[in-house]
């Protein structure tokens, strides 16, 4: 009988505070999305540009000029990474990489913003620019290139957060930290400014 009793005075309980959340009296905290962690990169000597980059540069010098952060939270040039932050992040990744259609080049190594055919730097310098859009500095997103398990040649875009450095990749649908992509990175854009490239 006492056992029964407990149970139903449990089950009231639970019914009184299901009732009162409902009224809107306590604040039931929503789960927490989990923001991933990623290692930082090293910086190393400066080394000479990509030749594809340097020619982008002297066709178009305003792609790549050093940008403000604008309405966007930084430390010490990285962006603060929140559950909103990563949507966006994540969002342009996905967009780019639905919007072109890959194409390997024929004719040289030439880097182009965009274009509705590309290969990997197009891919990158695409998400690049639409993240400098919305904000970001150009400190935090950085044009690197790679090289594949295969030992293929690859450029991707790095973020750079207050939680580490992530991977926007044209072969990846998920933004991941640098350090857990496979690649081995051979050079990267200084967070100092877009025409100086450092080793990693």
């Amino acid at each position: 009988m006492m056992k029964t009793l407990k149970v139903m005075a449990a089950a009231a309980v639970c019914l009184l505070i299901a009732g009162e959340a409902q009224a809107g009296f306590i604040n039931i905290p929503k789960p927490a999305i989990e923001l991933p962690l990623a290692g930082k990169i090293s910086f190393g000597r400066a080394v000479v540009e990509p030749f594809g980059e340097f020619m982008l540069c002297k066709r178009s010098p305003s792609v790549c000029r050093a940008r403000a952060p604008r309405g966007v939270v930084t430390t010490s040039g990285t962006v603060r990474l929140t559950p909103e932050m990563l949507q966006k992040i994540n969002g342009v990744n996905l967009q780019v990489n639905a919007a072109i259609i890959p194409q390997a080049e024929t004719q040289g190594d030439v880097w182009k913003v965009g274009g509705r055919y590309g290969d990997c730097e197009d891919y990158a310098l695409a998400k690049r620019a639409r993240l400098l859009q919305m904000g970001f500095p150009s400190s935090s997103v950085l044009m690197a290139t790679a090289y594949q398990r295969s030992g293929a040649y690859h450029a991707i875009l790095v973020v750079r957060t207050d939680r580490g450095d992530f991977v926007l990749d044209n072969l990846s649908k998920a933004i991941k930290p640098w350090d857990r992509t496979g690649y081995r990175f051979e050079m990267i854009q200084s967070p100092e400014s877009p025409r100086i490239w450092r080793k990693v």
